[in-house]
């Protein structure tokens, strides 16, 4: 058997120095070549989508399989793939090769409907694996200790994570996330004791275990942690100010989702980047489908460029993103990416929509306020619950129905949050940053 005949997972080393030069050559392209580069990928990812794809070939191929664009005027001829699709595809019907060639099946949490699925073969997983070391290199290495506290249970990102810090030579401790094996108080005590240098969890999640440190009379600074990656949820600037301040942190992240894996990673300046060697992104005004300018805030569509198992093409992701062609210091051609939220999560309040993300922003910039927060419509004024920091809790519930009113047009109703109320909704929360009034009131 020659070598090109081997099975994948028996080539590793040469599916890795592949996936290298391809990653180095990418980043040697000026802007303005990257467009062809990914149109080049993109012709050969349809023909293998409307071939193999019983979803692309039942639904698309009959009408579209003859396209072939150029541009990004070319793609938008083609209709876009929504998570309905996905959802009514589920299990296998997005599968667009031989159920051997697959390593590894996921599905999402399906916290928000009906879950999802996705596949991956091994080449496609080292290679988007190499580009996640290639990232986390920057900041961790040798040395290293590394609570991962994210779901491993039917997650990409979690393993994903793992293998590129084994990679860079750091150890990894796989905590996870509401686990009966290792609960939160059992992260808090292991942290204590084995002294990680680094987190994987999200904001939030951070937020909760230096808060049960606190509780049980530690100073969280002794640990020694050094760097917070934070994944799986968006976080206001004042919020991760919060956060840096309080564990005396370097923050970092990484954006992705369970159909798609790594889709923003950090380069050596902090910059976080598309992965637009992989894949081709669009940003487009959620309401009217149009594209918006660079710059502009807008829904995120995805289409892959390399993924045999499950090829997505204008997938609306409905994250909520402003992509810029600002170029960044590390010299790479790959775009900037601010992820805004999940377009769902905007609280539409007296017809007007307001951004959740820029509201956490206004709340916890307010002088005086504490760590939480939530928000939710109330006919025509928001709603808000916010934790002060110490001084006077009724002067900062003015001064933050004062500043939501100024900056989103809206009146607001500000009271004080009951700190263990949060505690309590958030530790039985995959995604505590979602939390709502409605979370409130359901451990009341």
């Amino acid at each position: 058997m020659t070598t090109a005949d081997r099975p994948p997972h028996l080539r590793y080393p040469e599916i890795r120095e592949a996936a290298l030069a391809d990653l180095a050559a990418f980043e040697k392209l000026s802007p303005d070549q990257v467009p062809d580069h990914q149109f080049a990928l993109l012709r050969r990812q349809l023909d293998h989508a409307f071939a193999n794809s019983p979803f692309y070939r039942e639904k698309w191929a009959g009408e579209f399989g003859p396209v072939r664009p150029t541009d990004a005027a070319g793609l938008r001829a083609l209709p876009f793939t929504t998570k309905a699709e996905l959802r009514g595809a589920y299990p296998f019907g997005l599968l667009a090769v031989g159920r051997e060639e697959l390593i590894r099946y996921g599905e999402s949490t399906g916290t928000t409907g009906s879950p999802t699925s996705s596949m991956i073969t091994y080449e496609d997983w080292i290679r988007g694996n190499v580009a996640v070391e290639q990232s986390v290199g920057h900041l961790l290495g040798p040395g290293d200790l590394v609570f991962i506290a994210i779901p491993y249970e039917l997650a990409f990102a979690s393993y994903d994570l793992d293998r590129a810090l084994e990679q860079v030579g750091a150890a990894v401790v796989p905590v996870g996330t509401l686990s009966l094996v290792c609960p939160f108080e059992r992260m808090v005590e292991m942290m204590w004791t084995v002294r990680p240098t680094a987190l994987v969890c999200t904001p939030s999640r951070a937020l909760r275990l230096y808060d049960m440190l606190k509780d049980t009379g530690r100073d969280p600074a002794e640990i020694g942690l050094k760097t917070f990656l934070y994944v799986g949820e968006t976080c206001s600037p004042a919020k991760l100010e919060k956060i840096a301040a309080l564990w005396g942190v370097q923050l970092s992240n990484a954006y992705g989702s369970t159909e798609t894996n790594s889709l923003g990673l950090v380069c050596e300046r902090g910059s976080l980047h598309l992965t637009e060697d992989r894949h081709l992104f669009e940003v487009i005004d959620p309401e009217t489908t149009e594209p918006v300018p660079d710059g502009t805030a807008g829904e995120l569509v995805i289409t892959s460029l390399a993924g045999r198992a499950m090829p997505l093409l204008r997938y609306r992701s409905g994250d909520f993103v402003t992509v810029s062609t600002e170029p960044c210091a590390c010299g790479s051609p790959r775009r900037l990416l601010a992820h805004h939220g999940r377009v769902s999560e905007q609280l539409i309040v007296g017809g007007r929509r307001i951004n959740k993300l820029a509201l956490e922003q206004t709340v916890l910039s307010t002088e005086g306020a504490g760590l939480y927060w939530a928000a939710g419509p109330a006919g025509d004024r928001v709603e808000i619950r916010v934790e002060a920091d110490g001084g006077d809790p009724e002067a900062l519930c003015a001064a933050v129905a004062e500043r939501v009113t100024a900056e989103f047009g809206v009146p607001a109703h500000v009271a004080p949050i009951d700190r263990a109320q949060v505690r309590r909704a958030m530790d039985r929360m995959l995604k505590p940053g979602s939390l709502t009034i409605e979370d409130l009131e359901a451990v009341s």
